[in-house]
């Protein structure tokens, strides 16, 4: 993955987290939306959702934040595993990623995200983009797939199917989520600097 990121600004590996974990993650996520904490993803910034203006026409997913203080055992051993992979690219790349932030997301049929920048004008804290996919029975024909736009406008398209885990920079590459036909879920989160 360092070696992608390095040569090309970004990474696609398919089985970073075994099936079994995935499957777990997947049913903490599913127990944590039947609660109902999921909250309206918005745009711009005010601090992990609160207070951000949710654009229908920009956006529509719901996400749920993890916090390390709180997590439940299965969400320690995903943070845990983001953890030694900060430390990795941090000790082949020198890239001085200090911490992250992550959370979960659904997305509804009919669900997408418009062409973006995962930085903020205010604020460039963060470094590269992580989308850990949870969808083990997902169909091309599901449609709900991660387009990244490289600097030549050229892209690749990624489908959401469990286990594949992408990283980008999130200064460099442009990305949208495409409509999505099905149910479509994920964990999403970025490798920041020390303000």
């Amino acid at each position: 993955m360092a070696e992608q990121l390095e040569a090309t600004g970004k990474f696609i590996d398919l089985d970073f987290f075994s099936r079994e974990l995935i499957l777990e993650i997947r049913a903490d996520l599913e127990r944590i939306q039947a609660e109902g904490t999921f909250v309206r993803a918005g745009t711009g910034q005010s601090g992990q959702g609160k207070g951000r203006e949710v654009r229908d026409q920009v956006r529509r997913d719901e996400i749920h934040w993890l916090e390390d203080a709180i997590a439940n055992p299965i969400q320690k051993i995903l943070l845990g595993k983001i953890e030694d992979l900060k430390n990795t690219l941090n000790r082949t790349l020198y890239l001085g990623l200090s911490e992250f932030e992550g959370h979960y997301a659904a997305y509804p049929s009919g669900g997408f995200y418009k062409r973006h920048l995962d930085c903020f004008k205010e604020d460039d804290a963060r470094i590269i983009s992580l989308i850990l996919y949870l969808n083990p029975d997902w169909k091309s024909s599901d449609g709900g797939r991660l387009r990244i736009y490289d600097l030549d406008s050229t892209h690749v398209d990624v489908d959401p199917v469990a286990g594949t885990l992408v990283g980008f920079l999130s200064r460099e590459h442009e990305h949208e989520v495409l409509i999505s036909h099905a149910d479509r879920y994920g964990f999403a989160g970025w490798f920041k600097t020390q303000r």
